[in-house]
């Protein structure tokens, strides 16, 4: 195996995706956490046994996640919906059409995502450390299980490290705080200096910790194991709930690494769950069940219009109507369900995109002298032929039905899906919805073209001796392990 292995780009909506791909046998696609940049990864000792040893029995696949590494920088926070558009055109590219997926940190969220939205494409998910509602999602963070004095004292350093201390490896410290010896926290420390300006890593913390995925976990209708190390800054409960969400899933709670294990020996059971997945050969049933964005429009005071214009003419304002909604879906890359009389039903696989398209469609009829609400939620469906049925189209249905005129009124899952897309909304208060349980906070979309929250440059923290060993890394990355393994630890 050529080390390190070429890096190939894949590319969606102007944004590059660096990804190397090496080994053989099932296909394994990596998510790695920030910081990540594919090139030091083969420098450091530790994560070349990591690598070498997925290479052993996977045909692996991992790429920087955009704003790391070798990809392009970020413009804009990143929504889940992204990171998971983001997966799937990196796997388009390196033609893996099914995978197992491991997912460690912030990368995990667009994992959990795609396996929800394209079950048919995932053959299983291995979560690192997942979390199921960010601390910045709810107002009251005592209703995220498990959060506690350490974890909060964790998020503060965290921040800490990001703003006032970045490059100097202190992150490695929060997540494995016993093989932080000064060796690993200076690669570990050179890592974060090349894979990103505190502003990219702020970026992408931030879309993380902002959304709440429980809709999402609950969709999730693969084979999942869930693993966690005692000694990072989570408490167990934090990924045992995750475990507890998804369906089926296995939960693996391993012992504090010790020093001596080092960077290969902490992530030692995270490979291990990835090699039980791939040569268990757990069975993927096929499921009718995904992850899908419902949204219902309405034609508001159409019986009124209908009699005024007359059978005729009312029936060539619908055929209009529906004309200008399938060309809206269809660019969303949305699919038209059925139309119901004066209105429509059409899902989507991101949530964004579904707004998007509500708010356009909504502003296309107008100079048609027509109003129409539209609702939306995110959440599991099942797909029959032709049609769908779950929960998530009766939500979507009643948020539809209490819309005012010309409104996109939307559920607080897609609201927190959508965080950083610069989507913005009004609270319309919380509402109980007709033969739906518990109660529901909706929000008005109050502009459809917002541009998405723009992430402030800073200019890349490297240091000179940081450009050679990027430079070494490329050329002779075995001289450098090599000068790694002889440097005092």
């Amino acid at each position: 195996m050529q080390i390190p292995p070429p890096t190939s780009y894949a590319q969606r909506a102007g944004v590059s995706l660096a990804y190397q791909a090496f080994g053989s046998g099932p296909p394994v696609v990596v998510l790695p956490t920030a910081p990540s940049h594919l090139d030091l990864m083969w420098i450091d000792p530790g994560y070349t046994q990591v690598l070498r040893r997925l290479a052993s029995f996977a045909h692996t696949v991992i790429f920087d996640p955009r704003g790391l590494g070798l990809s392009d920088p970020l413009e804009h926070v990143p929504t889940v919906e992204e990171g998971a558009d983001d997966l799937e055109a990196v796997m388009d590219t390196a033609r893996v059409e099914r995978a197992v997926l491991l997912a460690m940190g912030t990368a995990y969220p667009a994992a959990a995502m795609f396996a929800a939205r394209a079950p048919e494409r995932v053959d299983g998910v291995v979560l690192v450390a997942p979390w199921a509602v960010g601390i910045s999602a709810v107002r009251d963070t005592s209703v995220i299980v498990g959060y506690d004095e350490r974890m909060h004292q964790a998020m503060v350093g965290w921040q800490d490290a990001v703003d006032h201390h970045w490059g100097e490896g202190r992150t490695i410290e929060l997540i494995a705080r016993a093989i932080a010896t000064p060796r690993v926290k200076r690669n570990w420390g050179m890592l974060e200096r090349a894979a990103a300006s505190p502003a990219m890593i702020r970026a992408v913390t931030q879309a993380a910790f902002e959304i709440d995925l429980r809709e999402v976990l609950t969709a999730v209708r693969v084979p999942a194991i869930v693993v966690a190390r005692e000694g990072s800054y989570q408490p167990r409960a934090i990924p045992e709930h995750v475990a507890d969400l998804i369906p089926g899933a296995e939960f693996d709670w391993q012992p504090e690494a010790q020093a001596p294990d080092g960077l290969e020996g902490f992530m030692a059971p995270f490979i291990d769950a990835v090699e039980r997945m791939v040569r268990g050969g757990r069975t993927v049933r096929p499921t009718s069940r995904i992850l899908a964005t419902v949204l219902f429009t309405d034609i508001v005071g159409s019986t009124q219009r209908a009699n005024a214009l007359g059978d005729h003419a009312w029936r060539e304002l619908l055929d209009r109507h529906e004309s200008l909604l399938r060309e809206r879906v269809s660019d969303a890359g949305g699919r038209v369900i059925k139309l119901i009389g004066d209105g429509s039903l059409s899902i989507f696989d991101g949530p964004g995109r579904a707004i998007r398209c509500a708010a356009d469609f909504a502003t296309d009829v107008t100079p048609l002298g027509l109003d129409v609400r539209a609702g939306l939620h995110t959440g599991e469906c099942e797909i029959l032929d032709e049609d769908i049925a779950g929960v998530a189209v009766h939500i979507a249905a009643r948020v539809s039905a209490l819309a005012a005129p010309g409104e996109v009124l939307v559920s607080r899952t897609v609201r927190d899906l959508v965080v950083g897309s610069g989507l913005e909304f009004d609270s319309r208060g919380t509402h109980e919805l007709r033969g739906v349980p518990d109660s529901w906070e909706l929000f008005a979309l109050t502009d459809g073209q917002t541009p998405a929250v723009a992430v402030a440059p800073e200019l890349p923290m490297t240091r000179p001796s940081d450009r050679v060993v990027l430079a070494a890394a490329r050329r002779a990355p075995s001289l450098v392990r090599l000068a790694g393994r002889f440097a005092r630890t």
